[in-house]
């Protein structure tokens, strides 16, 4: 009996085991992860979208091996199209890859051709196969039967450069049959030929990014100098793919890496390194870099040991972007050919997804070459070295993710909402499917909802718009509070600077009079409307003193502190603010004591008649200008829109320039100078402060390499011992 139970329950388990789906055992087994990146450019893990499904070499098709292949397409039915260059031929395969056919040779009107190395491929919706011949300098036409319809050679025409280099590499053919190809070695763009084959223009020449300092610094350079530097031409493309609606994506790389890396980890907009970019009919990139990161392959960008980022190995420098594939509803791939990822990214720029890698087992890339989109789902990549074509499938999570992008752009919002919480059961981290969601939430009327999601997902642009409208409706409610609210606060600012004025009035003003600390610190109030008369007062009367100063120094820090910490989230732009008290605390410490020792120690040497003493009372007496700008402007950071941030920076503007004018005058009443002389001490003052802070550090260093020393001494005594 027990034996009989055994066996059934092995046979149950075997049978449970057997029953589970092979897709989730191919997704478990795939040898690369599958990420995106946070709004802090770390790498965050996600489920995988992608996996292998078939992998396929020129053996499999009976073929001799693929040699160098560079290019592929596929047409309406799935049949891929290779571009086997090293052979020099075009490869048709099925989309069930059971029917292969080439052509390397061929007749049109009576004369003989050979593809020499074709290295550019591209299907038209009608069945017309283009081949970028580039070393035979042709663009060959071919219909299904690969029959060559059409030979197109090197364009003429007057309006051509005389330096123009044309070497075809990769093309794109738009509906009406214009060509914009691809030319090594040219750098005027991509060269646009009309539907007869004749040039027509350039599109999209490459921005020269050039410096103010390097242009700078060349002005000094000698003759040889220059001729040694590298020069400033345009970047070439590399590849090129076009949309339904005929807007070109051209790919870059760029010799300059280290612009290229800054480009991306700052989040900058400025195309001039861009890797990918949409061009529109005039040339001009409309490419939408919304997200925090532009689209370019990875955002972590390692460093060799010696801080080198320019070192050709995978690991080092960033992603070299070789082929983009257009897919359906704005989504777009790029293919990194330096680590072999395929970056996945939606109309907004924003990351999808990104896997893949280098290696040879199944899904990962000796060199890949390109990438192609097989319907709105499959992606098909080509290893140039390995001679393979891998055939990417969705899994359920990239199924579902593709589902909500397309509702979504078919503006069907609330059906999208069921889609993008299965997404977020799956990938918490999606931040794409909070702003879906968020979405659908606006257009609903529910703001308050769809400014939680925009702030999950921390998009500050639409979650301003949720919390306009947001704010529109609490405010309709209360529309007569606010006049009268404004009212009150002017009254009760007008009131209290009038007490102020008939306070000070009633203080003693001789040199020798004692006075409370609530009497020296309103005088500060008299200081900022009457600097001069103030300041003047401040020293030769006394009217104030270094406890009081101290005390508007404690304001003036505490409400810098406070800005640090409880700026509005549509101010910041971030959901989080890592503000380190202590270390801001002794920044601003530190700042206000080499002002004071960097001005005295100069205006003694000016025949200035302040004291330390009097230097540090004056201009912590000017700081608090800066106390009465910075609290209203913080609280008001929080209950304003995205279009309204410049009043926030109005407020914070005439704060600090009160305080610069004050601590002008400060000086100059203090040291007794005239306007010119002031001038003079007020800028030697910011240089000597600039020379402390360098000495500081220079000390710091030494200090440290003294500690180190000392260790390795000590450290090499005790191990010969």
């Amino acid at each position: 009996m027990k034996r009989l139970k055994r066996t059934v329950f092995c046979l149950t388990l075997l049978a449970t085991v057997l029953s589970m789906p092979l897709a989730s055992s191919a997704v478990n087994n795939v040898p690369y992860s599958t990420y995106s990146y946070s709004y802090e450019g770390e790498p965050v893990p996600s489920p995988h979208a992608y996996v292998p499904g078939r992998i396929v070499s020129g053996s499999d098709l009976g073929l001799s091996a693929l040699s160098s292949p560079d290019d592929l397409c596929l047409d309406s039915d799935g049949n891929i199209y290779i571009a086997d260059t090293g052979n020099g031929r075009v490869i048709a395969v099925s989309a069930d890859f059971s029917a292969v056919r080439t052509v390397s040779g061929f007749t049109f009107e009576g004369t003989e051709y050979s593809l020499k190395a074709p290295t550019g491929l591209y299907m038209t919706e009608g069945g017309e196969l283009y081949v970028a011949d580039s070393t035979g300098v042709n663009i060959y036409v071919f219909d299904r039967e690969l029959n060559c319809t059409r030979v197109i050679g090197r364009p003429q025409s007057s309006l051509l450069p005389a330096d123009f280099s044309y070497i075809p590499t990769k093309l794109a053919v738009d509906k009406a049959g214009r060509m914009f190809i691809v030319s090594a070695g040219n750098t005027y763009g991509v060269v646009a030929l009309n539907e007869r084959g004749e040039f027509s223009t350039f599109i999209g020449a490459q921005k020269v990014g050039v410096s103010v300092l390097d242009r700078l610094w060349r002005k000094f350079m000698t003759k040889e100098q220059r001729r040694r530097t590298q020069s400033y031409v345009p970047t070439n493309y590399n590849n090129i793919s076009i949309d339904e609606k005929g807007f070109l994506y051209v790919t870059a790389t760029y010799s300059n890496l280290d612009a290229v890396i800054r480009t991306i980890q700052t989040g900058s907009t400025d195309d001039r390194y861009a890797m990918i970019k949409k061009l529109n009919p005039s040339g001009e990139d409309v490419l939408v870099r919304g997200d925090a990161f532009p689209p370019g392959g990875d955002v972590e960008i390692a460093v060799s040991s010696d801080g080198n980022t320019t070192n050709t190995d995978i690991y080092y420098g960033p992603s070299s972007i070789v082929d983009v594939a257009v897919g359906s509803d704005g989504v777009y791939a790029l293919a990194d050919q330096k680590r072999g990822k395929i970056f996945c990214y939606n109309e907004r720029g924003s990351l999808l997804y990104a896997f893949g890698g280098t290696g040879q087992q199944e899904g990962l890339f000796r060199q890949l070459a390109a990438i192609e989109y097989d319907g709105a789902n499959r992606i098909v990549a080509l290893d140039k070295t390995a001679g393979e074509v891998t055939v990417f499938e969705p899994t359920g999570y990239g199924a579902l993710v593709q589902e909500a992008i397309h509702l979504t752009n078919a503006r069907q919002y609330e059906e999208s909402v069921p889609v993008y919480r299965q997404i977020l059961l799956e990938n918490a981290n999606f931040d794409i499917a909070n702003i879906g969601i968020g979405t659908a939430m606006l257009r609903k009327g529910e703001y308050k909802e769809a400014m939680r999601y925009f702030k999950l997902a921390n998009d500050v642009e639409d979650y301003s718009r949720a919390y306009s409208e947001y704010r529109r409706g609490i405010l309709g409610d209360h529309i007569l509070l606010i006049p009268v609210a404004v009212v009150l606060l002017c009254f009760l600012i007008s009131r209290f600077f009038r007490f102020a004025g008939r306070y000070n009035g009633k203080t003693p003003t001789e040199a020798g009079a004692r006075r409370t600390m609530g009497q020296e610190l309103m005088y500060a109030f008299y200081v900022i409307f009457h600097p001069f008369k103030g300041f003047w007062d401040l020293k030769r009367a006394r009217r104030g003193s270094v406890r009081a100063a101290t005390v508007i120094l404690a304001l003036t820090l505490i409400s810098l502190l406070f800005r640090g910490v409880s700026m509005g989230y549509v101010y910041t732009g971030r959901t989080s603010v890592h503000y380190n008290l202590p270390v801001n605390l002794l920044v601003m410490l530190g700042a206000v004591a080499i002002w004071c020792v960097a001005n005295r120690c100069l205006t003694s040497f000016m025949y200035g008649e302040g004291s330390l003493k009097d230097v540090y009372v004056a201009s912590c007496y000017a700081l608090l200008p800066i106390v009465f700008f910075t609290l209203p402007a913080v609280v008001l950071s929080n209950f304003i829109t995205r279009n309204e941030v410049m009043f926030v920076d109005f407020f914070f503007a005439i704060g600090y320039l009160w305080a610069a004018f004050l601590l002008f005058c400060a000086i100059l009443s203090t040291h007794d100078y005239q306007f010119g002389s002031n001038v003079i001490a007020v800028s030697l003052t910011l240089v000597g402060m600039i020379v402390i802070v360098f000495l500081m550090l220079l000390f710091v260093n030494l200090i440290g390499q003294m500690i180190s020393t000392v260790t390795n001494v000590y450290n090499e005594i005790t191990f010969r011992l």
